[in-house]
């Protein structure tokens, strides 16, 4: 009877134990309604590579406007951003790097860029095109406010 008892006891324990390790206990589990997979990350690191001249014809037209540079300033500027870009892409795309080694030498890149603006650039002018927003942001129309209706 002692022993009838005792694997009685030690069958519900292992019993009860195996069914809270087959579920996940207090969450929605996978096939049911609700469920939402975990999120994929990218391997890449989160940094990708850029198309050259797509962002040289974003860069080179709004620093032309706000510096006024003549053709013979615009054409070492175009230059200087092109091997701007290639080694950035160069950087990025060199996957024996870990993610801190890539952002550092992206770092020095641009601290490199920024050194080499002083050929045709004043130190004022400068401290613009740093602070410059080069991104493509599109300005959403303001909605217009509706009336309400009154019964």
């Amino acid at each position: 009877m002692k022993t009838f008892i005792k694997f009685f006891t030690f069958s519900t324990i292992l019993f009860f134990s195996a069914q809270s390790f087959s579920q996940q206990l207090n969450n929605v589990q996978r096939g049911q309604r609700g469920y939402i997979p975990p999120p994929k990350y990218e391997a890449s690191a989160y940094i990708t590579t850029l198309d050259v001249y797509e962002e040289l014809n974003t860069v080179l037209p709004m620093c032309v406007a706000s510096f006024s540079l003549d053709e013979f300033e615009t054409q070492i500027l175009k230059g200087m951003l092109l091997k701007k870009l290639e080694s950035y892409n160069a950087v990025v795309s060199n996957t024996d790097l870990s993610k801190e080694d890539r952002q550092d030498k992206l770092k020095q890149l641009e601290i490199d860029f920024v050194k080499s603006l002083t050929i045709i650039l004043t130190p004022d002018e400068v401290t613009t095109y740093v602070d410059m927003d080069f991104n493509k942001k599109e300005k959403k129309g303001k909605r217009k406010k509706r009336k309400k209706k009154k019964n």
